[in-house]
């Protein structure tokens, strides 16, 4: 395992010393074209979960719910996503504590907090909710104990992540109409700070003086990977090429991702500017130089045909 890791260390070192040479013109192309590749193969996704539904919202609050996180919940939001279609958000009105024990109710956590908050009035009115629309609707409930919530702090607690979205959704009834409608960054920051969670919640965070609002660092993981995204897909299927550019250049301004393979390329000197950026140089690490795919990688066709 070592060796490998030494020989593909040392091939990314030569392609960063390679890249680090191109000028800003053939930077910019070769990171749009490593960009789209990673795109492309998102999009695989995308397309899949539209002809299930062959509805345009649906899709996009499908993948809304499924970038809630990257991890192991990840599965759980997309259960989820089913189980409470968007047409139930529709069917009551966007109004935000039906939403958020349509929510709560339908992942099995609102059980977990009628036991924790058993004094809590606003606990047992969203099971009261809940109750009445899982007659109506015909619902399910997902198990508690499939969630994975030790380790799971602040933000990121399914319970604190469900009511965001309940607010956003809450507060944009026509959620695909807004995500099409973002140019820029501050735009996805007014999409998805918005609102904050009830009181009792804020057990779950690290800090009582926090809001419970999306914080900056996920709204923006959210323009990356629901609003940009659904911008190019949507353009593809419409023909609208204005959406291709606004999703292009909504990456353009989003700031780069921090994660370990962008701090590698980095340390080699190769800086994501923003997260067009971020993500060509995450292809390039996922797709090419993780399996030594040099033979294929956009990146070594790129300089070899200059």
């Amino acid at each position: 395992m070592f060796a490998v890791d030494v020989v593909k260390s040392d091939v990314q070192h030569r392609c960063a010393q390679e890249f680090a040479m191109l000028d800003v013109s053939h930077r910019r192309e070769l990171m749009a074209r490593l960009c789209f590749d990673r795109i492309a193969q998102k999009q695989d996704f995308i397309v899949e979960r539209f002809h299930d539904t062959d509805n345009w919202s649906e899709t996009a609050y499908f993948m809304l719910l499924r970038a809630l996180d990257i991890g192991q919940n990840r599965k759980l939001y997309e259960s989820l996503a089913r189980i409470v279609p968007y047409r139930y958000i529709n069917l009551v009105g966007h109004n935000k504590r039906s939403i958020e024990a349509l929510l709560l109710g339908s992942s099995g956590l609102l059980s977990r907090l009628s036991e924790l908050f058993k004094e809590e009035k606003y606990i047992a009115e969203l099971q009261a909710i809940y109750d009445y629309d899982a007659h109506k609707f015909g619902l399910e409930q997902m198990r508690v104990e499939d969630w994975q919530l030790t380790g799971h702090y602040g933000d990121n607690h399914p319970v604190v992540r469900l009511l965001q979205v309940a607010n956003v959704l809450s507060r944009h009834e026509h959620l695909l109409d807004s995500l099409l409608a973002c140019r820029t960054k501050r735009d996805v920051e007014r999409l998805f700070r918005c609102g904050e969670i009830p009181h009792w919640a804020h057990r779950f965070l690290m800090s009582e003086n926090r809001g419970g609002t999306i914080s900056y660092d996920k709204a923006h993981m959210l323009g990356i990977n629901v609003v940009a995204q659904m911008q190019i897909f949507y353009s593809e299927y419409t023909l609208r090429e204005d959406l291709n550019e606004r999703g292009l250049d909504l990456l353009e301004q989003l700031p780069a991702e921090n994660n370990v393979f962008i701090r590698r390329w980095a340390n080699l000197n190769v800086v994501a500017k923003n997260a067009l950026e971020s993500q060509a140089l995450l292809q390039l690490s996922k797709e090419y130089c993780s399996s030594s795919r040099c033979d294929r990688c956009l990146l070594r066709r790129f300089l070899d045909t200059e």
